[in-house]
């Protein structure tokens, strides 16, 4: 028994040392790409119509760290979805995005359900997410998100981290970013919604990863 307790704490702290490496081995100074904005590579997606753009406030972007974001409604045959995308070029920032078990309460509204890691695959790229339904008096909505560091993505800040630090040393980019997708629910049953926010992710996802990849 002591031996195996011993060969769990030496894996244990080979993962930590690695991951330590990984995260805080600074390689030469990450030269920030110029980036377009990413706005205007959602203002048009495939089945869907942009029928309202939301402006942050100077407070919420200067809180959320922001150095670019995009936050809109859509209308599609099945009804609306709102995405919300902040992204940030340095990997400083890595806890700079609210993850919406934290913001969703902050505003008053209510965690429905405890949060189910899923995934799907778009074009050849793995989305690792995950789930909640919220409410807020009559309201409800299923909620999507991620980490995303380049094509990496991940549901934890930590893992995030362990992704931009791979990204760094073998691309010298830090750049991420933090996804959302939220669809209200009405008298929609969960697997309405749920097949409503997947048809959303695959016909707005192939932009993002043109605007990650440009």
């Amino acid at each position: 028994m002591g031996n195996k307790i011993e060969v769990k704490l030496i894996i244990l702290s080979v993962v930590f040392l690695i991951t330590s490496i990984l995260v805080y081995w600074n390689t030469k100074p990450t030269k920030v790409k110029q980036k377009p904005a990413l706005k205007p590579y959602f203002k048009r997606i495939d089945g869907y119509e942009m029928v309202r753009q939301i402006e942050l406030s100077k407070a919420h972007v200067n809180m959320l760290k922001l150095d670019d974001y995009i936050f809109a409604d859509y209308a599609g045959k099945s009804g609306s979805v709102n995405l919300y995308i902040g992204y940030y070029y340095a990997s400083s920032k890595a806890y700079a995005a609210h993850s919406p078990m934290v913001c969703y309460p902050s505003q008053g509204w209510k965690i429905n359900w405890k949060p189910e890691k899923k995934a799907m695959t778009v074009g050849g790229h793995e989305i690792n997410y995950e789930e909640i339904i919220t409410s807020s008096g009559e309201e409800r909505e299923l909620v999507l998100y991620w980490y995303q560091s380049r094509l990496l993505t991940n549901t934890a800040v930590y893992l995030n981290k362990i992704d931009m630090a791979y990204n760094k040393l073998t691309n010298n980019d830090e750049q991420h970013a933090f996804v959302r997708v939220a669809v209200p629910m009405g008298n929609s049953s969960y697997e309405e919604a749920k097949r409503r926010a997947e048809d959303f992710i695959r016909a707005f996802y192939p932009n993002f990863i043109r605007f990650i990849e440009e």
